[in-house]
């Protein structure tokens, strides 16, 4: 894990940055129908799928790995990897866990396999110890084909990586769909960033094995 930080003072950004931090703090929300089909026919499990799908569209582009370091400093990660919600059946609670992001996809899924058998069963907020810095929060719920998610933060958080929740398969004919919510912050994501991340991941899915 590297940080690198950023010029302030060059950095083309600086203007709204400032602006959506300070003067009007401003983080937002979409939600979109994503066509899953491709992964359902290939009979792969979707939730680690679409946990890859997404680092893989978090690791292209610097602006969504932007944070602030222990010193802080604003800056961005090198490489980011996705934490993730579970289910406890027997109690209803839920635990977070984390993968390290790999850039094939079978090499994801053997580490999330293995940390899933390792930690899936460990109660808790944090299943899995040790959580680095440089991890993007993902979540599920499974039971509501939503259309439309929002997240309420007071303050400020010490980064500014969208955040994700997954709702409920859903079929509608021949084609299967998932609704995805996107929670991003103004100072670093415009509407034409959050549309970026919804246009790559689903063209990740379209070309699918």
């Amino acid at each position: 894990m590297t940080f690198i930080p950023i010029d302030r003072s060059r950095w083309d950004r600086e203007e709204y940055f400032s602006y959506f931090s300070h003067e009007v703090p401003c983080l937002y929300s979409m939600t979109l129908n994503l066509d899953v089909t491709p992964v359902m026919k290939s009979k792969e499990r979707p939730y680690p799928a679409m946990l890859y799908f997404l680092s893989v569209v978090e690791n292209r582009h610097k602006r969504y790995r932007i944070s602030f370091n222990e010193k802080g400093e604003l800056g961005y990660y090198d490489v980011v990897h996705p934490s993730y919600t579970i289910f406890h059946k027997d109690d209803h609670t839920f635990s977070s866990l984390w993968t390290e992001y790999s850039e094939t996809y079978d090499d994801f899924l053997a580490s999330y396999e293995a940390d899933e058998a390792r930690y899936g069963k460990v109660k808790g907020l944090f299943g899995k110890p040790d959580r680095p810095a440089n991890l993007f929060p993902v979540s599920v719920i499974p039971w509501v084909p939503f259309q439309s998610l929002h997240l309420s933060f007071p303050k400020t958080p010490g980064n500014f990586f969208p955040m994700y929740t997954m709702g409920r398969l859903h079929r509608k004919r021949s084609h299967y769909y998932m609704p995805l919510a996107l929670e991003v912050n103004h100072a670093v994501c415009d509407g034409y960033h959050a549309g970026r991340i919804f246009k790559e991941v689903q063209s990740l899915i379209n070309g699918w094995r």
